[in-house]
């Protein structure tokens, strides 16, 4: 298997897995309804929306039968689309507004998996607030930017009809990955380029970690709800999977983790 299957097995195995574990944890469940709630709601509130915007520009009548199955075409993959964009465009206005209800799922899941690591992560100062804002604020644009030009893919005929669900699913699925890691990147001190360049180095097995959870999430309605239990399997994904890497790529000399402003790498 290459490396970049393991990697991407990896990550799904850290979602399974942690998915597992989240159910079984009191404390997840006592925060997981909070969240819930909150990212529930923004995320129907831009599933009609979406879904409408796309019926809605694409309301003109066909000329030819083929015309008529490319437009079809075309509706299912712009809702395709929404349904993915939306819950993760959710998930940044919750970790943006509600970030402390994100800290205590993540933790609650990571101490599950590494409780003392977790303790560490927990009495870490992390980065300002408005720092952590801005950062949030930067991957939410590069998500949208990305996610608009893979929608304008999807009015190619025929082709882009095909290739954009699967395109936004790996955008989607790396968004939500990255997304599910604010709180271990805050409490590390690492700000954009940073994540970006780790997220890089490390996108099989995000990949592989958000993709299934963002399946998930593009349910209507339903698929939200599984996102307190995604915050807390990310935990897992730290603990077994990302600091295992980062620590066997420092002992191998391929590159150093611990920096003075990120003692807690």
């Amino acid at each position: 298997m290459g490396v970049a299957a393991q990697g991407f097995s990896s990550g799904a195995r850290a979602a399974l897995r942690g998915l597992s574990l989240a159910w079984q944890s009191p404390e997840v469940r006592r925060t997981y309804v909070q969240l819930v709630i909150a990212l529930l709601g923004i995320s129907v509130v831009l599933d009609v929306f979406g879904i409408w915007a796309v019926l809605h520009w694409t309301s003109g009548g066909a000329e030819s039968w083929w015309a008529a199955v490319g437009l079809i075409l075309l509706r299912v993959a712009g809702i395709a689309v929404v349904l993915l964009v939306a819950p993760v465009l959710a998930l940044f206005t919750v970790n943006f507004a509600f970030s402390f209800l994100s800290e205590r799922v993540f933790l609650a899941g990571l101490r599950l998996a590494a409780p003392q690591r977790a303790e560490a992560l927990a009495q870490a100062e992390g980065l300002p607030t408005s720092a952590s804002m801005a950062d949030s604020f930067v991957r939410t644009l590069l998500f949208f930017s990305l996610s608009l030009g893979t929608f304008a893919l999807a009015f190619v005929p025929v082709v882009g009809a095909v290739l954009a669900p699967v395109l936004q699913a790996y955008w989607t699925a790396r968004a939500l990955g990255w997304e599910l890691l604010d709180t271990w990147f805050d409490k590390q001190r690492m700000r954009f380029d940073d994540q970006h360049a780790f997220v890089r180095r490390n996108r099989t097995a995000v990949v592989g970690f958000g993709l299934p959870f963002a399946m998930i999430m593009a349910i209507p309605v339903l698929g939200p709800l599984a996102f307190g239990l995604a915050q807390a399997a990310a935990g897992v994904l730290v603990a077994e999977v990302l600091e295992a890497s980062t620590l066997q790529t420092t002992m191998s000399g391929i590159g150093p983790c611990v920096k003075p402003e990120r003692p807690n790498c």
